[in-house]
């Protein structure tokens, strides 16, 4: 088992995390060890090494898509270098069709004039990624991460020594005389993770970092936001999947990756107006009426109307269509603050923040804030106080999609 820390060479870049300031030494049989919050590798302080710091191409491989961007400096802050995205003909579900489908398209960004360098920092699919917490207490002369190895291997559906593994949160209250110790653990096949590097090196990219959804994502919004001490609901709305989290300043409470994305959304659209035809068209009556029915009844019962439009019976309809879908996600987000609540003493949650496809539904902000009792953001990080693009998209809210791939984006790597 290794820390899953590594480039294509499988050396010392470590991954760098939004987490408390720990710590720990290298030890036989572990990559590079992280200086874990402050983003600083020790490489970084040596005085004999001149190193090169860039920001990378943030690739973001979803299940039927993949996303890319790269930043670059400017007088005015961070401007989006180039952004690419490319929908997949066939799922990548499974190793062998991984290989065929995406080193075409890794070959496609290492060329493309857009990006500049071949450094990349890449998310993996979904299902590559295994996440649960884990709990221990500790005592003096204890082993922090011969700890967090132990309790890891209780929950791992595969053998350990099999595995590459990293803690993007560890927190820690004292308990009796003992610190008890709450880590999010995020762990994949290590055979796995190195067919992916092998791809990108093919492809004639070098995989600076492996990072993960829940890190990218809280970095671009930490980037955009300020910090909260309090709990919030952080997701990313995906086509087929999203992760849901729950955040504060310095931890992560609880992180899933759920099965619901808009993809059924812009299917059941199609199947009832078949006049749509094309699936942007269907996507464009979700992002103009989506959720706006309940809005428009609030306002006829503030203003004593009665007459009904046609305008108002198509809201109804697609309302209805809409509504059991997202409830699912309501469902999620219910589940995943009862879980913080029975974790932490009298959580008070502040706010959501929904990235991705989110901004493609129209009202969900209005309709989640009324359901959850809690105000929700949708978040284009292009278009709303975020990053200027140069030109490189025609319409801003497309930025929307990019938000994972912005968040691993944004991170320098260095080298020599």
């Amino acid at each position: 088992m290794e820390r899953l820390a590594y480039d294509t060479y499988l050396s010392s870049l470590s991954i760098i995390c939004h987490c408390k300031a720990i710590w720990f030494p290298n030890k036989p049989g572990f990559l590079h060890c992280s200086n874990r919050f402050v983003g600083i590798s020790s490489s970084e302080n040596d005085p004999m090494l001149k190193l090169k710091s860039i920001y990378p191409i943030g690739i973001d491989i979803q299940n039927r898509h993949i996303y890319a961007a790269q930043f670059k400096k400017s007088r005015k802050g961070l401007v989006v270098r180039g952004l690419w995205h490319k929908g997949l003909n066939d799922e990548v579900d499974n190793l062998d069709n991984a290989h065929d489908v995406l080193i075409p398209l890794f070959k496609e960004i290492a060329k493309s004039k857009r990006f500049q360098e071949k450094k990349v920092i890449v998310h993996p699919p979904f299902q590559e990624i295994f996440t649960f917490p884990i709990r221990f207490r500790m005592s003096e002369g204890d082993d922090v991460e011969e700890l967090i190895v132990r309790e890891t291997e209780k929950y791992m559906p595969f053998p350990i020594e099999e595995a590459v593994i990293d803690y993007p949160s560890i927190s820690s209250a004292p308990s009796g005389g003992h610190h008890q110790y709450t880590v999010t653990i995020v762990a994949s096949r290590r055979d796995h993770i190195e067919h992916y590097l092998n791809m990108l090196k093919k492809a004639g990219l070098s995989a600076a970092i492996i990072d993960f959804s829940v890190s990218a994502l809280l970095r671009l919004h930490q980037f955009l936001s300020t910090p909260s001490e309090n709990p919030i609901i952080l997701g990313n709305i995906g086509h087929t999947e999203s992760l849901l989290s729950i955040v504060t300043k310095e931890d992560i409470l609880a992180q899933r990756i759920v099965t619901w994305g808009i993809q059924p959304l812009v299917d059941k659209l199609r199947a009832n107006f078949e006049h749509l035809g094309e699936e942007n068209k269907a996507k464009m009556l979700l992002t103009n009426y989506g959720l706006r029915y309940e809005d428009r009844v609030e306002s006829e019962k503030r203003s004593d109307i009665s007459e009904k439009t046609e305008m108002d019976s198509m809201l109804k309809v697609i309302y209805q269509l809409v509504t059991p879908h997202i409830e699912e996600l309501i469902h999620e987000c219910h589940k995943l603050m009862a879980y913080v609540r029975s974790e932490t003493q009298n959580p008070t949650f502040e706010t959501a923040y929904l990235y991705g496809l989110a901004n493609m539904i129209g009202n969900l902000d209005g309709y989640m804030q009324n359901r959850l009792q809690l105000p929700t953001i949708l978040v284009n990080p292009i278009r709303e106080n975020g990053f200027q693009h140069n030109g490189t998209i025609t319409d801003v809210s497309e930025g929307a999609n990019f938000a994972l791939a912005l968040g691993l984006a944004m991170r320098k790597v260095t080298w020599p």
